[in-house]
């Protein structure tokens, strides 16, 4: 398997990580954006949308990072990062797609000073904070989920926000901020959690 990345994004950061983490047999290959890699035929016949991430397993292209996460998790099984029963692949399916629709565009909307505030996000960190009462993850261990949030909240923009009406999420930001994969992944300069 290859993984083509660029860590410094979230979405790229995420798989990054959760490959480092657990040790996966994924080569990770950092594309080359000054030599407009992504832009080329051959990685456009990997991912035609022509971004990263994008993995490769022999004849199978995949891209879109939440996708890649649950599909490293379900072939890697001794990472019990992915839940097989079917309630619980519904909770994780739940928290990437709330992910990608709200977390996502409300840290974006901040990252291009739409928001001059942070009255969006507000909401979001407080649901997240509630479902982290009283947990150490997301779920019942450390899953996909995991991954998929934090890597937001540990970017430029989830570092400027006030976790002090937020606990529980503010202590699992810690938390996932230390594990190996998201430690590896830290752009130097990019600082550490708060």
């Amino acid at each position: 398997m290859r993984l083509y990345t660029f860590t410094v994004t979230p979405n790229n950061r995420k798989v990054e990580a959760f490959v480092k983490h657990f040790e996966l047999p994924v080569e990770v290959h950092h594309v080359s954006f000054k030599d407009r890699e992504t832009h080329q035929p051959e990685f456009l016949a990997i991912n035609p949308m022509g971004k990263v991430p994008a993995l490769v397993d022999g004849d199978f292209h995949l891209w879109e990072s939440n996708a890649i996460l649950t599909y490293l998790a379900a072939m890697f099984p001794q990472t019990r990062a992915l839940p097989t029963d079917v309630r619980g692949r519904a909770e994780v399916d739940r928290w990437l797609h709330w992910q990608s629709c709200h977390l996502m565009a409300a840290v974006g909307a901040l990252k291009a000073a739409e928001e001059k505030d942070a009255s969006t996000i507000e909401p979001l960190l407080q649901i997240l904070d509630t479902q982290l009462r009283d947990r150490e993850y997301v779920l019942d261990g450390l899953t996909v989920v995991d991954f998929a949030l934090v890597a937001y909240l540990l970017t430029k923009v989830g570092r400027g926000l006030d976790y002090a009406a937020t606990p529980w999420l503010a202590a699992w930001r810690t938390r996932m901020a230390a594990l190996k994969g998201f430690v590896e992944t830290e752009v130097r300069g990019a600082g550490a959690a708060k």
